[in-house]
């Protein structure tokens, strides 16, 4: 499934919004052809997402057990997984058992290079290349 099959508004929107865009639940709903929301509509919302290589948070807006009467107003924010240094930072707090939280986190809080893994500091440079 490529990632025009998939979510291809919401991912050029978010790709156009630099990698982070916020969507209602209405929107998304709207995007996969559907008309009411309810626990099956918020598990495809949330595979999409992932299966066209996005992320979101808050993760319970798209979990039926967490989020028992879902509203098409509501809310949840959409972001690239890139690997780029905000998607590792957002999955750093999300998923915490699959990365080095504190080296991501770090690299948040200091101005100093040499607090930078060498990935890190490969990926800024890279950054700053592409820019």
């Amino acid at each position: 499934m490529s990632e025009a099959d998939t979510a291809p508004g919401i991912a050029a929107r978010c790709r156009a919004d630099g990698g982070l865009t916020e969507a209602t639940l209405g929107e998304l709903r709207d995007e996969l052809g559907y008309r009411k929301l309810g626990r099956w509509v918020l598990a495809e919302i949330a595979e999409t997402l992932r299966a066209t290589g996005l992320g979101f948070f808050p993760p319970e807006r798209l979990d039926a057990e967490h989020n028992t009467e879902p509203r098409q107003w509501q809310t949840v924010w959409i972001y690239v997984r890139d690997g780029g240094p905000r998607a590792r930072v957002i999955d750093a707090v999300l998923q915490p058992d699959g990365c080095d939280v504190r080296a991501e986190l770090s690299a948040l809080s200091t101005e100093s290079l040499a607090a930078l893994t060498p990935q890190q500091r490969l990926d800024r440079i890279r950054d700053i290349v592409t820019a």
